[in-house]
């Protein structure tokens, strides 16, 4: 713990230096995604107002996730027949490549717009202290809708949720 004149000395410090770094400062905060968590500690939560969302755009890409004996190139076929060009789409169907899949690329990245899980590791890359990347990522700022495909009580991608899906995200004019 710093002495009073030390915390001093360290104050005089940071002022000289924050007008010329704060825009940096801000800039990572955000990109990592600790932005409200550093307003909050200086004490200004109040400055982002009460609607903090981060939006996607709307033609961003539709990223599938979850272990699938179902071919991307089916998934794919679904997503032409509903009108969904193929670029949109970003893959990882192989239940280990999920352990290794970067979430962290899409945060603060609005062209992600949705990401579809099926079934996952519980562990693997960036699920912090949550059960699941799937929880890790719902409950995190900055990241794209999140939205599990289920088959009764279970994840799991197959062609009849996956145009399902797909077709409720386009009713609702998400996609």
């Amino acid at each position: 713990m710093l002495s009073i004149e030390e915390l001093s000395e360290l104050e005089d410090a940071i002022m000289d230096v924050l007008p010329s770094k704060i825009t940096e400062i801000l800039s990572k905060a955000n990109r990592s995604g600790d932005l409200n968590d550093l307003l909050h500690l200086l004490g200004l939560s109040d400055l982002l107002g009460s609607e903090n969302k981060f939006e996607t755009y709307k033609n961003g890409k539709i990223v599938v996730v979850g272990g699938t004996e179902t071919k991307e190139e089916i998934l794919v076929s679904i997503g032409k027949q509903l009108g969904i060009d193929k670029n949109r789409f970003e893959f990882c169907l192989d239940y280990e490549s999920v352990q290794k899949f970067d979430f962290n690329k899409m945060q603060y990245a609005p062209q992600y717009r949705v990401i579809l899980f099926g079934p996952t590791p519980h562990s693997g890359h960036g699920k912090g202290d949550s059960r699941s990347i799937i929880a890790e990522i719902a409950k995190k700022d900055g990241y794209p809708r999140v939205e599990r495909l289920m088959s009764g009580q279970e994840l799991k991608i197959t062609k009849t949720n996956f145009r399902e899906k797909l077709n409720q995200l386009l009713e609702e004019g998400y996609i």
